[in-house]
């Protein structure tokens, strides 16, 4: 062979080679992208919860706002309806759990706690049935304190350094410890509660007990050294908790292998990533290809490069572009997809323009606050403190949920540390930070194991009866499920099993529907059946784990420190109304210790109202009624329930009525009694819009005249319902107990115009100051959280 030809056979295989290897590396990407498309093709909900503040009494009722928004889009998330809220005790006994309903991607509401709860730490976990498709755990967890003032108690001070027990972890950077190299290692000192320990002067010693390098760690307890040329020995880290000297040895370097040191806070726009191995490796990786894969959510991009002759280190110069604002997790993976090292980085997002607050004015008991935030068509919860409250610590905000906590394994440190007064000297603490976590989604379940939709998406309840009855024909029938006050007229087929299904249903915990049985003609006949509610009690099948603290157990028995005053709060009766009349003999009513009448209006009606029609009658009362052909509506004067319609609960006789229509030329010449109850008291929820009992003359058939043939149910752990915020009635706004534990103002429903302006108002407790935590989202997924204090003229 010439040495023409054998020039073109090693040109030739050459380019096959590089071809042949740059068509591996592309399968290698597509594989992983669509290997990431499908492990993320699922809507991934994630909800943060606002509460109104973090340490309550056991009188007290927890009122909170939840957010929220779809993990990939990271914009508000409108198709979730259905969230559970649990309260779980600090061994991880669930005490309770209420379903509520969100609607546009919000959702608000309270949980009353029972006065005999303990002292103790507790915590609220909030999820859907959905997230149960998950191997990850994409619930959200919130840690409150509860104290009992009667128990003699207080909560053990954890944000108070305590020495007893110092742990010190070591976290080298793309988790290679390489031996042979320069590596970065992060260090995180903390006591037995978990507070970060800040060291000034710490040092790593090599085995000869040689100073190498030093040294220091934030108020976390968070910091990171460089160990050049590492050798195959045991390091230590050295230094003074106090005066008592600690020391804690590096895990082995590892012989083989690959890390990497990354840098993104220094150059705007631009990362920098150093890619190292050693000699014992060199010849292992040397010209083979290796690929950077940068990666959050269902977002990838790739960096391709290797290493040369005698070139153990690579730098990587990669533009800003080809990050995600937020978490993004670096991992190198060889040609074969197998992942060397990995590594979590963090780009800013643009910063939001603080929060601008000042007083409008005052009136009457009230004074008038507006806002100024970055949320155009935001919406805004905002909770109003004494200044100098004990009820509210370092709690998670908007941002460290949906920033940090939806992506990492662990949870990130409470309250705003690195996010707020953003600057390249936070960016360096918040990367150091990062060097000592992991990516919530691992490597190998993400290439492998995508998860499969066994845990239905639910919105609404779903209720499935059984008629215990024969019947002939059954697509002759239908079944009616019907409620006035949840305004609810729905309609089911029955299937060759006799049962029925009513799917998408939204009504109240103890709220009462009724079940119907119509033919053809939409006669109603006799009916008996079994229900029940298929969805309505959804676990979270992923066990609970409470962080455990290695601190000695200390609860401060003594509650006689004016420091743990608590707010005394009257005892009073509310009084639905009170009439003061002359002497004038009245006709007894016959009905009035029927039902709860007591707490009603009554009315005896007289041969004056006998030319008069019942529904005359109610629109007379308070009530708003309207006539459409034959379709009657009836509505309250007040919004009172967040579900179903304004309508009142009729009863003729103890019989509901189901259909206002029959009410249609309802003479009061039938009439004996009428008893309006416009708040409903007594009533449970399906009396929101309050209750009219009618009640008819003897011998005229008036009950019979709107018979109905239902069965009626009730609803177990349906939705809970709305409530206004309601402040305690507090005997002193001036004493230590209010300043420590009252509450002043929860709002969660304050909205942003298309500037971001808002305006919310405040009772007027006159103190001098007052501290506000405000919280939003607004509809491109924007996020506020601060905490103001502001004066008070």
């Amino acid at each position: 062979m010439n040495i023409k030809n054998t020039l073109f056979l090693s040109i030739f295989f050459l380019f096959s080679n590089l071809s042949f290897s740059q068509a591996e590396l592309n399968q290698n990407k597509e594989k992983i992208s669509n290997a990431f498309t499908e492990f993320f093709k699922m809507d991934r909900e994630n909800i943060h919860l606002h509460t109104n503040k973090t340490t309550y009494l056991s009188t007290d009722e927890i009122w909170f706002k939840g957010y929220i928004l779809e993990k990939k889009s990271r914009k508000p998330y409108v198709a979730t309806s259905n969230v559970y809220i649990t309260l779980i005790d600090g061994t991880g006994e669930k005490i309770k759990t209420h379903l509520f309903y969100a609607e546009n991607s919000v959702f608000d509401g309270s949980i009353k706690l029972d006065e005999n709860t303990q002292t103790g730490t507790y915590y609220l976990q909030v999820y859907t049935n959905y997230m149960n498709n998950f191997m990850e755990d994409e619930s959200s967890i919130y840690e409150i304190n509860i104290i009992n003032p009667t128990d003699g108690k207080m909560p053990a001070n954890t944000n108070s350094k305590n020495f007893s027990v110092v742990n010190t972890e070591f976290f080298p950077e793309s988790t290679v410890f390489l031996e042979g190299t320069s590596n970065t290692v992060g260090i995180k000192i903390t006591d037995c509660n978990g507070n970060g320990i800040s060291i000034k002067d710490g040092e790593i010693k090599d085995a000869q007990g040689i100073t190498v390098t030093n040294f220091t760690t934030n108020e976390l307890g968070y910091g990171k050294f460089d160990i050049l040329q590492t050798k195959n020995e045991v390091y230590k880290a050295v230094f003074l908790i106090e005066t008592k000297s600690i020391e804690k040895a590096l895990p082995l370097p590892t012989a083989n292998g690959i890390t990497f040191s990354v840098n993104n806070y220094t150059f705007e726009n631009k990362t920098t990533l150093k890619v190292k191995t050693n000699a014992n490796s060199l010849n292992e990786y040397k010209n083979s290809p290796l690929t950077l894969v940068i990666q959050q959510n269902d977002n990838t991009s790739f960096v391709d490069f290797s290493f040369k002759e005698n070139a153990p280190e690579q730098l990587l110069v990669i533009p800003g572009t080809d990050f995600s604002e937020g978490i993004n997790t670096l991992y190198l993976i060889d040609k074969n997809a197998k992942k060397i090292a990995e590594r979590i980085i963090f780009k800013p997002s643009k910063t939001n323009a603080a929060i601008d607050l000042k007083i409008l004015k005052k009136q009457n008991d009230s004074i008038f606050i507006s806002g100024k935030s970055a949320l155009a068509m935001g919406s805004i919860s905002v909770s109003v403190l004494p200044n100098d409250s004990k009820s509210l610590s370092d709690q998670k905000n908007i941002y460290t949920s949906f920033l940090f906590d939806n992506q990492l394994n662990d949870k990130a440190p409470k309250g705003n540390y690195f996010l707020s007064n953003f600057s390249k000297r936070k960016h360096y603490e918040l990367d150091t930070y990062l060097i000592c976590q992991k990516s919530k989604y691992s490597w190998q379940a993400m290439m492998s194991a995508p998860p499969q939709k066994k845990f239905d998406f639910d919105n609404g309840l779903t209720f499935k009866g059984t008629i215990n009855k024969p019947l002939e024909d059954k697509k002759s029938f239908k079944v009616q499920l019907s409620s006035i006050a949840a305004g609810l007229n729905e309609f089911s087929e029955i299937n060759d099993k006799n049962e029925f299904y009513f799917k998408n249903i939204l009504v109240s915990d103890s709220a009462t529907v009724h079940f119907s049985l119509l033919d053809k003609k939409e006669r109603k006949s006799e009916i008996k059946l079994f229900a029940q509610i298929l969805n309505n009690n959804r676990p979270f099948i992923k066990p609970f784990k409470v962080a455990k603290t290695e601190c000695p157990t200390e609860i401060n028995n003594s509650t006689d420190d004016t420091n743990y005053s608590f707010p005394k709060i009257a005892n009073t009766v509310r009084l639905d109304s009170i009439t003061i009349a002359g002497k004038v003999k009245k006709t007894p009513l016959a009905n009035e210790r029927r039902h709860n009448n007591s707490m009603s209006k009554g009315y005896k009606i007289t041969e004056a109202d006998s030319s008069r029609d019942l529904l005359q009658f109610i629109a007379a009362n308070g009530y708003d009624v309207s006539i459409q052909g034959t379709s009657v509506i009836i509505i309250g004067r007040r919004a009172t329930s967040f579900l179903g319609t304004r309508s009142p609960a009729i009863y003729i006789d103890d019989a509901p009525v189901m259909d206002f229509s029959q009410l249609l030329g309802y003479s009061l010449n039938s009439v004996d009694e009428i008893y309006i109850n416009k708040n409903g008291y007594g009533g449970g929820m399906d009396a929101a819009n309050g209750i009219i009992r009618v009640y008819s003359k003897k011998g005229t058939g008036g009950a019979r005249k709107i018979k109905i043939n239902s069965q009626s149910f009730t609803v177990k752990n349906g939705f809970q319902n709305n409530k206004n915020y309601i402040n305690p009635k507090y005997t002193s706004y001036s004493d230590e107990g209010f300043k420590n534990f009252g509450n002043i103002h929860w709002e969660p429903y304050v909205e942003s115009d298309e500037n971001g302006l808002f305006t919310f108002a405040i009772p007027n407790y006159y103190q001098k100051t007052v501290k506000i935590v405000i919280e939003g989202i607004g509809t491109n997924g924007d996020l506020i959280s601060e905490i103001k204090t502001i004066a008070v003229p």
